[in-house]
């Protein structure tokens, strides 16, 4: 049976929802709803502005737990420490957090590898994860480099036209490269594809050392947040994460 869409006005849409809960973006939870993927209260609702006010909503067999309020926090990720969720990768950013927090189906938005350190977004709200990591909205990260070796010397050029990396069809994006000094870089890139800083500077001839992301958007890592700590964002450095007005 197939629900009937609802005029009660309290709670939240069907598709923020599911989004807040962690399940999945606002986009990907109405793509759920339209294929008959979610129930409420034992009906399909294919109504994504159908309004939860307590209701029980389950995906495939699962219930969906209701999403407490939206947390986003911040966390200066140190190097050694994995983001993936696979305790055989242990140390994982998810052992930085206190106990309280790991019940919190907490996502991660932009990912950095296992020798990077610098700025982490956590939250429980996908959609948030959506529009900090969709390709298509370009969103501006910066990356400090420590390199060995020789750049070439129209680096600069290279990185602004799209450099095309091994194993790839397409160039990248144009990116912002400055050489700070010698050894020294930084990088903004519009994109985030596999270990892709350390791939355009190994083109450029060089060999990276160190990497370390400090700013997302128009957030800067905190100075005094050291390596290993998190803290909560307030709503002035939310709307900062997806803003590109300072770079």
């Amino acid at each position: 049976m197939v629900s009937s869409k609802s005029t009660d006005s309290r709670g939240m849409r069907l598709d923020a929802y599911l989004a807040r809960a962690g399940l999945a973006s606002r986009r990907e939870s109405r793509m759920l709803i339209r294929r008959g993927a979610v129930w409420v209260d034992g009906e399909i609702c294919r109504d994504a502005a159908r309004r939860i006010h307590g209701e029980e909503v389950v995906v495939g067999d699962e219930p969906v737990e209701s999403p407490a309020e939206v947390r986003d926090f911040i966390l200066n990720k140190p190097v050694g420490v994995s983001c993936s969720n696979d305790q055989r990768e242990a140390p994982l950013v998810f052992d930085l957090l206190a106990s309280s927090l790991r019940n919190r189906s907490l996502l991660i938005a932009g990912r950095l590898d296992r020798a990077t350190s610098g700025l982490l977004v956590l939250t429980t709200d996908g959609d948030l994860v959506h529009r900090l990591t969709h390709p298509a909205r370009k969103l501006p990260k910066r990356y400090r480099i420590e390199y060995d070796g020789e750049l070439a010397e129209n680096s600069v050029e290279c990185c602004r036209e799209g450099l095309l990396l091994v194993g790839e069809d397409r160039p990248t994006r144009p990116a912002d490269l400055e050489l700070d000094a010698k050894g020294c870089a930084t990088l903004v890139l519009r994109e985030g594809r596999t270990h892709q800083v350390r791939r355009m500077i190994r083109l450029l001839g060089g060999e990276v050392l160190a990497l370390h992301r400090d700013r997302v958007g128009a957030l800067d890592l905190p100075q005094d947040l050291a390596p290993g700590e998190l803290r909560p964002l307030d709503r002035e450095e939310r709307a900062l994460l997806l803003s590109d007005n300072s770079l």
